[in-house]
């Protein structure tokens, strides 16, 4: 599936769907996203999750539980946050990037798939060792913050 939602537009669209829905659970936005959005793009839990919960700490969201289900609903902030954010052109643009269908996938999933094929993870490593390593991974992660970055633009 492919990825439509750049750096921060996610929270945004939830806290859009949020106002127009006035409360939901989860999955109550993760469907709606998913109906605005269009069929290119299928919404995860992995996303969706810590989207809100990282709305819950900003203060944009309040949840409570009903039933034994997790609801959430906007605060005075989100409600102003989604106001000046909600405009029908954002859900053409995101419906645009979905169709279009550019493959991504988070960076921490190659990581973490690089690391599961590793031969060496499981080896341990001296203090030498370490210091070596841990610079080449810190060379390496300027690298890869640069070909996102090049990406993006």
């Amino acid at each position: 599936m492919s990825r439509v939602f750049k750096r921060g537009e996610l929270k945004i669209a939830i806290a859009v769907v949020l106002r127009d829905l006035g409360e939901a659970h989860g999955y109550a936005i993760m469907s709606e996203l998913q109906t605005r959005v269009g069929g290119g793009w299928k919404p995860s839990p992995g996303a969706i999750y810590p989207a809100l919960l990282a709305l819950v700490e900003t203060g944009h969201v309040t949840t409570n539980e009903s039933d034994g289900t997790r609801i959430y609903r906007l605060t005075e902030a989100g409600l102003a946050a989604a106001e000046k954010a909600g405009s029908a052109g954002r859900w053409a643009s995101l419906e645009a990037r979905a169709e279009a269908g550019e493959d991504r996938v988070a960076v921490g999933t190659l990581l973490d798939d690089f690391a599961s094929r590793l031969p060496i993870r499981r080896r341990l490593a001296g203090e030498a060792e370490r210091a070596r390593i841990e610079s080449i991974l810190e060379r390496t992660g300027a690298e890869i913050e640069q070909a996102l970055k090049e990406g993006e633009e």
